[in-house]
């Protein structure tokens, strides 16, 4: 990755990108660039931006945690709030994580997500005085500026930005096209139903990440819930699962994002663990750009029906976004030989809370298929309250085991799909890569 040269010049303050993992941190070096003690207060770890005459300061979500869903999206999400602005970037060292492997490791995750001549443009500040004298070493290492966040460091930063050139970035792991029409999108957002923003604010929502390296961030949205906007018009299939805590959930959005060829490990997959862990806590969703013109986003789900989930109204306004008639298909799992009373009420209780029928687009998804004995339409004309349930979603029903790693299950599952076919089509399955292609 390499920096355009000759960049346009831009007029107005300077666009600074703010990294990292501590938000108090990033506030206080802030309001210190920005000369305002009321810049960025309460600041949440989500994108927002504030500005003054001099400096337009990006303060980001924290790229590096292990629990970060997904750094595309947010690396789509920081270009569009700079676009086609300059930007320079701080890097925020707090004491807790300024032993020199993890500030390495930041200083490489930001080359990763921008270029290897992102240091050339950054600027490392540390809360710790000692610890900064320790790593002095590291500005020839990374051929990067370091300084510590003290009191004068607005004077100080006003002359490290005269004497660099800016960064641009040259879009070679995410199209400009993507990146523009997410700006549009956001700007759309500020105009349309923000209230007004004090302190030089502006307008800034997170997109919930996705894992895939093909992912793509081309939401139009039309509102802002939570953390998180998306609607039906941003031209992506939404899978959303849905049920009770312990039935499956998270396995079974695996099973479907493993054999849709994304990899095997922790990093690009749903956190799923033993059925007596509730490990879902909020929504969480997962892209997957196919090799034709389908876009599918896995949509996991807390169980809404939990009298103890935080923010549960939250919730389930994030899950309106992607639960749309014309755009998405409803799992509704329930575990094999589980069926409780809950199980028994939860189609009516969930179209309550999302607002329409969904059981217009539900497939009724039976887990732990291992353990069935027998005819599986046996056993689910023994099981009346069950049967009926079946029924309320026109007879569609599927079986998993979240064991087997076996396609043929998914590729059955997506064509009961209840959409027209010139929307969702199978077109076959990749043998090399072992993966169903859309």
């Amino acid at each position: 990755m390499s920096i355009r040269k000759d960049p346009p010049p831009h007029p107005g303050p300077s666009t600074i990108g703010m990294f990292g993992k501590r938000v108090q941190l990033k506030n206080t070096i802030g309001k210190r660039i920005l000369n305002n003690n009321s810049a960025f207060s309460n600041l949440s770890n989500n994108f927002v931006v504030e500005k003054n005459s001099d400096f337009r300061i990006i303060n980001t979500p924290d790229f590096f945690g292990k629990e970060c869903p997904n750094p595309d999206q947010l690396v789509i999400d920081f270009l569009a709030r700079c676009h086609p602005a300059p930007v320079r970037f701080i890097l925020a060292i707090d004491t807790e994580n300024s032993e020199e492997e993890k500030v390495v490791d930041q200083i490489k995750q930001l080359q990763e997500f921008f270029g290897e001549n992102t240091t050339a443009h950054l600027i490392i500040l540390f809360q710790d005085a000692e610890k900064f004298c320790l790593l002095d070493h590291l500005k020839q290492r990374f051929q990067t500026s370091l300084a510590t966040a003290n009191q004068n460091l607005l004077g100080e930063f006003k002359k490290w930005c005269s004497a660099h050139q800016p960064f641009l970035y040259d879009y070679k792991n995410y199209s400009e096209d993507v990146v523009e029409r997410r700006k549009a999108a956001l700007e759309n957002i500020s105009h349309n139903g923000d209230p007004p923003q004090q302190h030089g604010r502006e307008g800034s929502h997170l997109v919930t990440p996705s894992t895939s390296q093909d992912a793509l961030a081309v939401a139009a949205p039309e509102r802002p819930v939570g953390d998180s906007v998306h609607t039906a018009g941003d031209g992506i299939f939404n899978i959303v699962l849905l049920g009770l805590s312990g039935t499956g959930k998270s396995a079974s959005a695996n099973t479907i994002l493993t054999a849709l060829g994304i990899k095997y490990d922790s990093k690009h997959l749903f956190k799923s663990e033993a059925n007596s862990v509730i490990t879902t806590t909020r929504c969480e969703s997962k892209l997957v750009k196919k090799s034709s013109r389908v876009t599918v986003r896995l949509v996991d789900t807390p169980d809404f029906l939990d009298d103890q989930l935080e923010d549960s109204q939250e919730q389930v306004e994030e899950c309106k976004t992607y639960c749309q008639r014309e755009h998405c298909v409803v799992l509704l799992v329930l575990q094999l030989g589980r069926f409780t009373d809950r199980d028994r009420d939860i189609l009516p209780k969930l179209e309550d809370k999302l607002g329409w029928k969904i059981r217009e687009k539900t497939i009724v998804l039976l887990t732990h298929g291992k353990e069935l004995k027998g005819s599986l339409d046996d056993y689910i004309r023994a099981e009346g309250g069950l049967s009926d349930l079946i029924k309320q979603c026109d007879n569609r029903y599927h079986l998993f085991n979240n064991k087997s790693k076996n396609n043929e299950q998914v590729r059955k599952l997506i064509e009961k799909f209840p959409i027209d076919d010139h929307k969702f089509t199978i077109l076959g399955k990749d043998t090399k890569n072992d993966c169903l292609l859309l």
